[in-house]
């Protein structure tokens, strides 16, 4: 009998910046943390999801990812974000992005980000957020009234920002701080559910069941090779998945009761569990 596995990583964050093509995602990650991503002035120039590393105080920091943009039709396959969108379910807290140049796109494009947001996943919305108007230094004259009235209505918290001059990034990174301090994951109560021990891995591999979706998977060999895997590349997947089978993990996934769509956090990295026959 043959199985076919496949493993969808998600990226780990405390803050996830999601927001339209070219609304200055890459140029805020680059201006808030040690991240590189690639710039240019034209949409879509983010084709993978990109992470960085924020300090914020001395001993707090963030890391801040961000997803390819989104468009008008994105949970329903339309453009790259929906490909991405996955990542944005493991963050802690999502910072809706908008291109403030154009004054008059400003609502309509935070109504599509919220629509989008909604269709693809509805608990997406019950993470706390924040919004951030980008590119005001291209306003002619700062006018924040009407915005902020209009975002106040919305029940939204709104920065205004230039990620390009770093105007007003200090404050938008340490309240994205404190509500990232302020997460707390839905969990029931924790229990080990399954524990074992071979000769080939000499620590216990430990399966906790953190929610009704969720396993985490604690083993410092097996976490090493996690954090070390490229899945992206072939080989790399492939002596991983080896290295599964070695260690029996379906196996005792199956007996922690593992369904298929079930997320498994190993080390920083998640999967989603599916079981083909």
């Amino acid at each position: 009998m043959e199985r076919h596995l496949e493993l969808r990583l998600k990226l780990l964050s405390d803050v996830a910046i999601v927001g339209a093509p070219n609304s200055g995602k890459s140029t805020l990650l680059t201006a808030l943390s040690n991240a590189k991503p690639k710039i240019a002035p034209y949409p879509f120039t983010t084709l993978s999801p990109k992470i960085g590393i924020a300090n914020v105080t001395d001993t707090g920091r963030l890391i801040i990812s961000e997803v390819p943009g989104l468009i008008e039709g994105a949970s329903k396959g339309r453009g790259m974000g929906n490909m991405f969108l996955s990542h944005v379910e493991r963050s802690k807290v999502l910072l809706l992005l908008i291109d403030g140049s154009e004054r008059r796109q400003i609502k309509r494009t935070y109504t599509m980000l919220i629509r989008e947001l909604r269709e693809y996943n509805e608990d997406l919305l019950n993470k706390k957020r924040v919004v951030a108007i980008n590119k005001i230094d291209t306003w002619k004259v700062i006018r924040k009234k009407e915005l902020t009235k209009f975002f106040k209505e919305q029940g939204e918290e709104v920065f205004f920002i230039s990620a390009l001059r770093k105007t007003g990034l200090t404050e938008l990174c340490e309240r994205l701080y404190v509500l990232s301090l302020m997460y707390k994951e839905k969990k029931i109560k924790e229990k080990v559910v399954i524990t074992m021990e071979k000769e080939e891995t000499p620590d216990i591999l430990r399966i906790v069941r953190i929610d009704e979706n969720t396993l985490r998977v604690s083993q410092k060999e097996l976490e090493r090779r996690v954090e070390l895997s490229d899945v992206k590349r072939y080989r790399s997947l492939k002596e991983l998945r080896n290295y599964f089978d070695k260690i029996d993990l379906e196996k005792q996934l199956k007996q922690a009761g593992i369904k298929e769509g079930d997320r498994v956090i190993i080390g920083a990295k998640s999967f989603i569990y599916k079981e083909d026959e």
